[in-house]
């Protein structure tokens, strides 16, 4: 990982207990001369009644598999003229798994999942026993799942207030810290009473309205997932979805900030068509009461029970299985950057861009319901392509960049803002790309 420099653990022996205890956010001159002590407030930012001035707001949204070709296929003409107006990407590449809860986390920390942590929607941790889940209640809130440093802890270190209407991590503690303005997922809850939700707290008093703030949408996602990317029902998710960020933008005009307000609205990853006829069963490659299988999908992974990982792959590569790759973890592909975490799987099987990798347990019931598009292959390929755009003050206007890896937004969010990054595996390349000079 590359490393950046980060002060605060150097100067908080010098502050007073107070300031020392867990969990504290310092505010308005505080926080300045907190900043300033550590090296990361130039005195030079100081107004000159000692505080420093409050950057622009920045809205990070997130429409969960909305692929990077929605954007002109599909009817969606205030994220077109969002785009017009300001920075897209032609398509952002999602880190491997192109699933969910990794990507999200790789958007808002920097890290691949291999140094975060989150490795897939689904994994088992060696160390713990314990298998977390997207669904889980404890995966969410226990901060022992979660590495990295998401940008709304970030912002919370150095003086500025964060809200998140949804997004994987922000459930959770990290290093004491959590956002000022939290919500829990509720997958039920309407695209614009999550709009309307963010808008009331950006209608709190200037000292307590965050600064930084994020909103995930997820019908675009389960559209895809249900009736494939080409169906008629996910073009209408994404027309529904583009309504609700009119509703956004309609709320910050009549408050009067939509001018001074920066938004970055991304995907996790992509979709790809599939079905209950393009499946490889594990049962077909290995004898299931050896393993314990940890992800199924278009990317599975098993942990020997008995024998070892290598032989288990060598007997898998004699049987010359179609439309799947075989890796022992440390094999796979380094471009993937998927290996170097022991929540990893031993053994990777990589299935070929379409196809998935299933259990014949219950398969007479599941293939009936199969979804009929999914995510998860290959970064590389064109279905996993995820959505980028940014429009605002901080960013230039009617740019578009060349696809890029998602792994270095949350650099560009820390510049838009005015923060030092954590340490995190992306550079400056997005934020030379898109800030305005």
């Amino acid at each position: 990982m590359k490393s950046g420099p980060n002060h605060f653990s150097t100067i908080v022996h010098l502050l007073p207990a107070a300031t020392r205890r867990r969990g504290y956010r310092p505010r308005g001159l505080a926080a300045a001369l907190f900043l300033l002590l550590a090296g990361l407030l130039p005195a030079t930012a100081l107004e000159p009644g000692g505080i420093k001035p409050a950057p622009n707001p920045l809205i990070l949204i997130s429409i969960d598999g909305f692929r990077w070709d929605y954007l002109a296929r599909y009817a969606a003409p205030v994220l077109q003229q969002l785009a017009g107006q300001g920075v897209r990407a032609e398509r952002m590449n999602s880190v491997f798994p192109a699933k969910t809860f990794p990507n999200h986390y790789s958007l808002v920390t920097g890290l691949y999942p291999e140094h975060h942590g989150i490795v897939s929607n689904w994994f088992f941790d060696p160390a713990f026993g314990e298998t977390f889940g997207m669904s889980k209640p404890e995966s969410n809130t226990n901060p022992r799942w979660w590495g990295g440093e998401p940008i709304w802890i970030t912002a919370e270190k150095q003086g500025l207030r964060s809200a998140c209407f949804f997004w994987p991590g922000s459930e959770t503690t990290h290093q004491g810290f959590r956002p000022s303005f939290f919500k829990p997922f509720n997958g039920k809850l309407p695209s614009n009473d999550r709009v309307d939700g963010l808008l009331a707290w950006l209608d709190l008093p200037a000292g307590q309205r965050p600064q930084v703030s994020t909103l995930y949408f997820d019908i675009v996602d389960h559209a895809g997932h249900t009736f494939g990317p080409d169906a008629p029902e996910t073009q209408a998710a994404v027309a529904a979805v583009d309504a609700s960020i009119g509703r956004l933008l309609a709320g910050l005009t009549a408050r009067g900030i939509r001018e001074h307000t920066n938004l970055v609205i991304v995907a996790d990853h992509g979709m790809a068509d599939c079905g209950p006829d393009k499946v490889i069963f594990l049962e077909d490659l290995m004898d299931m009461n050896t393993v314990q299988v940890e992800s199924l999908g278009p990317n599975g992974g098993v942990r020997p029970k008995t024998g070892t990982a290598a032989e288990l792959v060598a007997s898998i590569r004699a049987k010359k299985p179609a439309h799947v790759q075989v890796y022992l973890r440390e094999e796979v592909p380094a471009n993937l950057h998927y290996r170097d975490n022991p929540r990893i799987p031993p053994v990777m099987l990589i299935a070929d861009e379409h196809w998935n990798i299933e259990s014949r347990v219950g398969w007479s019931f599941r293939s009936r319901t199969y979804s009929r598009g999914s995510h998860g292959w290959d970064p590389a390929t064109s279905d996993m392509g995820a959505l980028f755009l940014a429009q605002g003050p901080a960013f230039r206007q009617g740019v578009i960049l060349k696809a890029f890896d998602n792994i270095h937004v949350y650099n560009l969010l820390c510049a838009a803002l005015g923060l030092q990054p954590a340490p995190n595996d992306g550079d400056d390349r997005l934020v030379r790309a898109a800030l305005a000079k």
